[in-house]
């Protein structure tokens, strides 16, 4: 038997009970000895209980059950607990950005990180709305667009939309250099932050609507525009759906829909007893026809109270939708 066999053996005996145990299946010597001959290597018993101390002095954390139990060896710990496994497989499913070719390879290879019993968990049967992108590049652009921010490097790309006929066609010049200064995260997408110094202004690019991502050789510019952005504000303007005037308005909420103003406006807004069964919040938000929308799908018992002006407004919108029908 050569040292390569006994480097070979020792990875394979690793390998063998990574992926046949875990905290509730062990494999018993006799086992482990017949997978490791199925691979070609010899191995006696005695070289199999070496090997484990091995592995075990190393820091693997293998336990050898008594037979009075079913005895056996077993991994029982892992970089990653099997609950945790679960939550990235299905952010790894729901996730819109993730093609489902490349959702198939996560997923893959998230399994090989638990025991084959385990791993048949994986395949979840979480539901999502969410249509899966068909931009295979979008993971590799995130990664690119990243590295070109961290080098101060401009980035060149194509940008796409859709076209009546549900196909992506390329939106204005066949190329774009641009300045990237942020990756932004908002309604499960990733959206790019680029400075435009043909515009001389930030613009905001779909990542998964960029093809043809490269880092170029030129640094950025629109450093100065950049520093002088909130971008906590400049999220919330840009995606939010409250994009427009921003606006400290006054909103009167029967206590049974109270909860849907914490979840869009937050738990710390000013608050007070309103008419019996309601309560008025004082909030600011971002007024536009979109805002205007969300709060008419919240029926006729949430109000307006105050600025007048936003009320009369949110009055004429409905009356314009109603002239329509």
């Amino acid at each position: 038997m050569n040292t390569y066999n006994n480097k070979t053996r020792i990875l394979l005996i690793l390998e063998i009970l990574k992926n046949e145990t875990d905290e509730s299946h062990a494999l018993k010597a006799a086992e482990i000895l017949e997978k490791i001959e199925s691979e070609g290597l010899r191995c006696d018993r005695k070289t199999l209980y070496n090997d484990i101390d091995s592995l075990t002095d190393a820091g693997v954390d293998i336990i050898h059950e008594p037979s009075s139990s079913g005895g056996g060896y077993k991994l029982v710990s892992r970089d990653f607990e099997d609950a945790e496994l679960k939550l990235l497989a299905d952010a790894v499913y729901s996730s819109k950005f993730i093609s489902p070719g490349k959702t198939s390879v996560l997923i893959g290879k998230l399994k090989g990180l638990t025991s084959s019993h385990q791993s048949g968990e994986l395949s979840r049967h979480i539901y999502s709305n969410e249509s899966k992108t068909s931009n295979e590049e979008v993971l590799y652009n995130v990664d690119t667009l990243s590295r070109a921010i961290s080098s101060d490097r401009q980035v060149t790309f194509e940008y796409f939309v859709w076209g009546p006929d549900k196909k992506l066609i390329t939106k204005g010049e066949k190329k774009r250099v641009l300045s990237p200064w942020a990756l932004i995260w908002q309604d499960r997408n990733y959206y790019l932050m680029a400075y435009d110094s043909a515009a001389g202004k930030m613009k905001h690019f779909r990542v998964d609507k960029m093809k043809h991502v490269s880092e170029t050789d030129i640094p950025r510019e629109g450093g100065k525009e950049f520093g002088e952005i909130d971008m906590s504000s400049y999220v919330e303007e840009t995606f939010s759906m409250y994009g427009g005037k921003q606006e400290t308005l006054t909103l009167d909420f029967p206590e049974e829909l109270i909860g849907i103003a914490y979840d869009r406006f937050g738990t710390d807004v000013t608050q007070r007893p309103g008419k019996k069964g309601h309560v008025l919040i004082r909030t600011g938000c971002y007024v536009s026809h979109q805002f205007y929308g969300w709060l008419a799908g919240l029926g006729g018992d949430v109000r307006i109270v105050a600025p007048e002006s936003a009320a009369a407004d949110y009055r004429n919108y409905l009356e314009n939708i109603l002239k329509g029908l």
